[in-house]
């Protein structure tokens, strides 16, 4: 099941074909690897993007990512606990 998380985090990314892809970030003091990106969609607030990310990280953990332009942070919204 998902749990809703408002937690800000630090994310590294790269730009690849016009795209944003977050490759890793740190939550709680840990480095999160990211693996791969299971999707991507954006959103908007008034004139500003929002954008979000599934991602697993390389110990297999789910995290939804949402980079927010009009604040210019990033955090960690969801996350899969079992």
């Amino acid at each position: 099941m998902y749990q809703d998380l408002d937690d800000l985090i630090d994310v590294i990314v790269v730009f690849e074909n016009h795209r944003l892809r977050p490759v890793r970030f740190r939550w709680k003091g840990h480095i999160h690897k990211i693996a791969r990106v299971t999707g991507a969609w954006k959103a908007r607030e008034g004139e500003h993007a929002i954008r979000h990310f599934a991602v697993v990280d390389t110990r297999a953990n789910f995290f939804q990512l949402t980079y927010t332009e009009r604040l210019t942070k990033w955090v960690i919204s969801k996350i899969w606990v079992e």
